[in-house]
Order: structure tokens, then C-alpha cells, then sequence
């Protein structure tokens, strides 16, 4: 056969290919059309008048595009022009959302941003009953990636966000303190995972730069920085007991799903009422962080292993509450946000506190 007639049938395979995907994304957004015209018919049947609230990061990439796709969607649905509020610096989201809950009419507030947006209108919702949708706008969106939420579609995200399933998860509380005693944070709201030692360096040396260009790989990138630093003495209280030990760090989880479908924490659950508290332990430099990579990726793919003479591990612990309490003083993250440095934590879990919308 000659070279031009090989050409043109790899030709007909890719025109094909590209056809049958620009047919299923047809389909998909045909689906998503009649769903969102069979909902809005039934509201107008039944007479209901919902509003739906969204609390916005103005600052995220796409918020222009966001924003005329979230009122073109109220509409679809016949639920009117939603309540706008967007967040600033000095208000994240928490009394946005708390006055979103107490507007009349209103039945969903929308968070539209990153971690810090979510769990900031987390906070002014926990307790209310108003279900929480999610927008994820940006860098991990790690409570969405939790929720199996959709990352990539805003469109998707928001039809889950007005249409879903209502779903009760747990809501993670942090005290942390300085060595003198000065409260560092109080009752603080954490959805995911909270920590001080390794991870919070991390977050904390990650460039904001690269976090626009690479997104989440960024923060892997700040990690290589940390590998060398000191490990520090713990002594953490739980359900068994007190117990010491020489961490890199110690992470309380809610949930433990991160990009790249690593699983810190596997055994988290957002509704079992517990925190999973997770010890990073090892030894020999590197041999000992990639001994505890592998370990990760293992439990990621549901394979537990971890021998006793690894030189690098994750220890987990389960209870309804923790204090930690560190010989010096660490740098303390809460879902991804740095939040200072402290000597002890006290982290707990509200059982079911926040109703959260989700796929069907």
C-alpha cells in the first residue's frame, strides 16, 4: 500500500475519533439541557420559588465567564437572578454566606472559588441546614475532589451545584496556641485536612507564580525545598492514650483525597464522626522519602503495606478528637491555607454539621 493512501486512512481514524468525541460532548450537553428544563418545568408546576445565593472569589481565573454562566443557569431554571456577594481579603466568604442563609427564599448557597472560599462560606453555613453547592475555581479544590465533584466544567459544577443530591458531611474544628499560650486560631473550620510540620512548609513556600501556571503541582515542587528539614517531638493525646514520637508531620483528616489521586489519609471518612490523625515518620534522607512515596501510592491503589522496618512510613490513628503538642513552636495549615506558627493544637470533628450538594 502506498504511503499517501496509509496517510489518509490514519486521517479517516483521526477525523473519526474526533467525531465520536465532539458527538459525546453533543450528548452530554443535551442531557444537561433537558435535566435542567424538566427541573425548571417542575418548579413552575409545583409553584416553589427557590433563590439561590452565590458567594465569589472575583480574583479567580474565568470569574467573568463564570458569572454570566451562573445567571444564564438560574434562569434555565426558573430561579430568578441569584444573590450576589463577593468575597475580599478582609471578608473570605463566612459573612457572606451566614447573610446568604438568612435571606428569605433562599435554599442554596453557591461557594465559587478556591479551598479558602469554600471553607470560609463552610464556616457561615455549618450548623444552618443550607446546602452548600461548590464551583471550584481553584488551585486543588480539594474538598471537590473529595466529593467527586466536577473540576473541569464550570457548566457541570454548576448544575450539580443548584440540582444536586443534598448530602450531610462532618465538619473538622482546630484550636492551635503558641508556646506562651496565645491562641494562634480558635474553633477554626477545616474540611479536608489540617497539619503543622512538613506539609505546612510546603504550602507555605509554594509560589504563587507557578501556582498560576503549573496549578497544583506547585506545591510538590515547594516540597523538594523541606526535604532536609528537621523532624520535631510530638506528643499527641487521642481515644488510646498518650503516645510520643520523632514527625516530620502531623496531619488531621477529614478527607485525604489529593490531585493526582494520591490518598493521604484512607481511611477518612466525611461522615463517620471521626478525625484520622496521620504521623509522618522517616529516616536515611531520601531513601526514607521515597520509601514513604511509595507507601502513599500503595495505599492510594488500595494496597496496605507498611512494614514495621520501613525507613519511611505514615502512622494513622483514629478518634473524635486530638491535642498535639510540640517541643517547638511549627507552621500550621488549615486546608491548604497557612495560618502561623504554634506549639499546640487541639482539632476535633462536628458530626454532620454542613449539608453539601453532590452528584446523583
Amino acid at each position: 500500500m502506498a504511503w499517501y493512501e496509509w496517510l489518509a486512512i490514519l486521517g479517516g481514524l483521526a477525523g473519526l475519533a474526533g467525531g465520536t468525541a465532539a458527538l459525546a460532548a453533543f450528548m452530554r450537553l443535551r442531557r444537561t439541557q433537558r435535566t435542567l428544563a424538566r427541573t425548571a418545568q417542575l418548579r413552575r408546576d409545583s409553584g416553589q420559588i427557590d433563590r439561590v445565593a452565590v458567594v465569589a472569589n472575583p480574583s479567580k481565573n474565568g470569574y467573568a465567564d463564570f458569572k454570566r454562566a451562573a445567571h444564564a443557569m438560574c434562569d434555565e431554571l426558573g430561579l430568578g437572578a441569584p444573590l450576589w456577594l463577593e468575597t475580599t481579603i478582609e471578608s473570605p466568604g463566612g459573612a457572606q454566606a451566614a447573610r446568604a442563609a438568612m435571606e428569605p427564599g433562599v435554599r442554596t448557597v453557591v461557594a465559587a472559588g478556591g479551598d479558602g472560599t469554600v471553607r470560609a462560606v463552610a464556616e457561615g453555613l455549618s450548623g444552618t441546614g443550607v446546602p452548600m453547592g461548590i464551583v471550584p475555581l481553584g488551585t486543588a479544590n480539594l474538598l471537590a475532589r473529595n466529593l467527586k465533584l466536577p473540576l473541569v466544567s464550570n457548566r457541570e459544577a454548576l448544575e450539580v451545584a443548584l440540582t444536586g443530591n443534598r448530602r450531610l458531611i462532618d465538619v473538622g474544628r482546630l484550636s492551635a496556641w503558641t508556646a506562651q499560650g496565645e491562641m494562634v486560631v480558635d474553633h477554626e473550620t477545616f474540611l479536608v485536612i489540617s497539619g503543622l510540620g512538613f506539609d505546612a512548609a510546603m504550602v507555605s513556600g509554594a509560589d504563587s507564580a507557578l501556582k498560576r501556571r503549573l496549578g497544583w503541582p506547585a506545591y510538590f515542587i515547594s516540597g523538594f525545598n523541606h526535604l532536609a528539614d528537621k523532624p520535631v517531638r510530638v506528643r499527641f493525646h487521642g481515644d488510646h492514650g498518650v503516645k510520643a514520637v520523632l514527625a516530620r508531620s502531623v496531619m488531621f483528616g477529614n478527607c485525604g483525597l489529593l490531585p493526582a489521586r494520591l490518598n493521604l489519609v484512607p481511611d477518612a471518612d466525611l461522615a463517620d464522626g471521626k478525625l484520622d490523625l496521620a504521623m509522618v515518620e522517616t529516616r536515611h534522607g531520601l531513601v526514607g522519602w521515597a520509601a514513604l512515596a511509595f507507601q502513599v501510592v500503595l495505599h492510594s491503589v488500595g494496597i496496605r503495606f507498611t512494614p514495621a522496618w520501613a525507613s519511611g512510613r505514615m502512622i494513622y490513628r483514629q478518634a473524635q478528637s486530638f491535642r498535639v503538642a510540640c517541643e517547638t513552636e511549627q507552621l500550621i495549615q488549615i486546608d491548604g491555607e497557612l495560618v502561623g506558627r504554634a506549639a499546640g493544637m487541639h482539632a476535633w470533628v462536628e458530626h454532620l454539621a454542613l449539608c453539601v450538594r453532590v452528584a446523583s
